[in-house]
């Protein structure tokens, strides 16, 4: 994954670019020390002034309405908040035309931001002071009292507590005057950025020391990125929160969700002071201290397509699929969306125990946004990850879950009472197989490969069909990149890739019974003589109903009663049982 970074040949501003936002996937305001609010149009390369401001008008900091789709006012949607070196903050409309401004601190006013449900707003400034505000302007609190200035302070994403600086330390406060204030050391310098996680919940920081620096909201550190050469001025992280970018003097640089960098590039800018994400999360703006605006598209990659204002799905042709109505799409986050070749998974964002599947058309017809099939599991504990398997029919789509535990569990979508199963706990990352069943988790010190997840329905059959291996050394926040052929690739908490053979008989199992292979099944498992790989096959073939192959697979891993049984049932009814047959009898075999 890189950045492919442009900018205008002629720079359009005459003055260091202090702040930019995005108006839409297309539009980018930027606001300068030469007094000037322009919008750029990046579709047509053209640039026009929108408002030239007073000769005092310094801005800090630049902040668009939140496009959240709750009710209120339509042209709301388009106002812009900035802060000045006057101690004022501007509200702004889409004309240019300040429809108010507000004295909030003595000294500069240093940052400025809406809170996400678009309810208020937030000011930090050089008097130390942190207030919170009305939507119109009028102040509700000041609700921090400092004898150091506040450079930056953000909104939680739930808007229910506040971040700031204060000098080297990060401070969280609650609005709920009953919560403890958290407070914490973050650098040895003073901290100049901060930025707040909407999916993850997760604290990025940068400083005058050079570092940059993940916490989580008690104040443990993530993860340290290596040291900079000169101060980190911006960072931010994208909308879904699976990465995040950070801006220096002539650098810029693309990380992912745990710190490990993507690309580095040193544009001649000039310090970067303020960075924005496109909605969609493909493109980037930049205010550079050299007058520019820099723009980057991140290329070499696969993007779902998710935007404020919806979710879409399309086919490899660029068919658009389907629409599904989705809830503030803009909170969408890699781990809480999952899409597989007919069913589209989605963690509800206002219940969090609850994932949305959505059916999607196989065929030429194209569904609308209201005519979706969508079935409902609900979890007890909240889910903070989930993947749908990729292989099968669409009624036997599996899907698996990630709790804030840390337990996995597997359910099968379409079962007429979805029922959970949980296969294992303290599992820190997982991916499916993109040609198989095969379930594929990562712990602190192995990788499990779950064969046969739907043997999650008999705990001994489970336990027979797993496979772990121990490894070591992977660092903070290892995962799991993908599987293909049974070699497991995974990045370490370092950045570096491990691809570790785990799975490789197993997996060729798997695809000769989904193609229904059933005497090439039989010769591998004789050929390898692995007791895991006949427990698999045992498994499948008592699920697909192969009697004669399940008798002679369990009586290889000795599971006697089970053969007893296969036996009673072929005495019994010598012709071959029916689907509903089978079924009974799996009842029977797990009493």
């Amino acid at each position: 994954m890189k950045l492919k970074i442009s900018t205008f040949k002629e720079p359009k501003h005459t003055a260091v670019v202090t702040c930019v936002c995005w108006n839409n996937t297309e539009d980018v305001f930027s606001c300068s020390d030469d007094h000037k609010l322009l919008k750029w149009n990046l579709i047509n390369n053209e640039c026009m002034t929108v408002a030239a401001f007073a000769e005092d008008f310094f801005p800090t900091s630049m902040n668009l309405f939140p496009k959240t789709g709750q009710s209120g006012v339509k042209h709301q949607h388009d106002v812009i908040l900035i802060s000045t070196a006057d101690g004022k903050f501007h509200i702004v409309n889409h004309n240019g035309r300040i429809e108010k401004s507000v004295v909030a601190h003595q000294g500069a006013c240093l940052t400025a931001q809406w809170s996400p449900d678009g309810a208020g707003l937030l000011t930090g400034g050089e008097d130390g002071f942190v207030k919170i505000w009305s939507r119109n302007g009028l102040l509700r609190s000041s609700i921090v009292q400092s004898d150091v200035p506040c450079f930056n302070a953000k909104w939680s994403p739930d808007s229910g507590a506040i971040l700031y600086t204060k000098g080297n330390c990060l401070v969280i406060k609650h609005l709920n005057s009953n919560s403890k204030i958290n407070k914490w050391k973050a650098h040895e310098g003073l901290i100049l950025c901060v930025a707040w996680n909407p999916n993850h919940n997760l604290i990025i920081s940068g400083g005058e020391d050079g570092y940059a620096k993940i916490w989580d909201t008690f104040g443990q550190q993530v993860s340290i990125s290596v040291k900079h050469d000169q101060p980190l001025t911006s960072v931010t992280w994208s909308p879904t929160g699976n990465m995040f970018v950070l801006g220096s003097y002539n650098l810029i640089r693309l990380c992912d969700l745990n710190g490990r960098s993507y690309c580095l590039d040193r544009p001649s800018t000039g310090s970067i002071y303020s960075i924005s994400w496109s909605s969609d999360g493909t493109q980037l703006a930049a205010a550079c201290a050299n007058c520019h605006v820099l723009f980057a598209h991140i290329i070499e990659r696969c993007i779902c397509v998710v935007e404020r204002a919806g979710v879409s799905v399309y086919s490899y042709m660029g068919r658009l699929l389907a629409s599904p109505r989705i809830p503030r799409p803009e909170t969408i986050g890699q781990a809480t969306i999952s899409l597989g070749p007919d069913t589209l998974a989605v963690i509800d964002h206002a219940d969090r125990k609850l994932i949305q599947v959505f059916d999607l058309p196989t065929g030429l017809i194209v569904r609308s946004s209201t005519d979706n099939t969508v079935t409902k599991l609900t979890h007890k504990m909240t889910v903070s990850c989930i993947a749908l398997s990729q292989t099968g029919p669409l009624n036997e789509r599996q899907l698996a879950l990630l709790d804030y535990n840390r337990d996995l569990y597997v359910v099968t979508v379409k079962e007429t009472k979805p029922k959970m199963f949980k296969l294992g706990p303290q599992v820190l990352s997982i991916t499916w197989s993109s040609e198989t069943e095969l379930l594929v988790g990562l712990r602190a010190n192995s990788v499990v490969a779950w064969c046969c997840p739907r043997a999650a329905t008999q705990p001994d059959w489970l336990t027979l069909t797993t496979v772990s291996k121990d490894i070591s050394d992977l660092g903070r926040n290892p995962s799991i990149m993908n599987i293909e052929d049974g070699v497991v690739c995974v990045r370490r908490g370092n950045g570096s890739l491990l691809r570790i053979s785990l799975a490789s008989f197993p997996e060729k199992l798997l695809k000769h019974i989904a193609a229904n292979m059933w005497d090439d099944a039989l010769q591998l498992c004789r050929t390898v003589e692995d007791e895991t790989l006949w427990a698999c096959l045992a498994v499948l073939a008592w699920q697909y109903n192969q009697l004669p192959v399940a008798e002679e697979a369990f009586a290889l891993i000795h599971q006697y009663h089970q053969v007893y049984y296969i036996q009673h049932l072929r005495n019994a009814i010598p012709e071959k049982l029916t689907t509903s047959q089978t079924l009974n009898s799996k009842t029977v075999l797990s009493n």
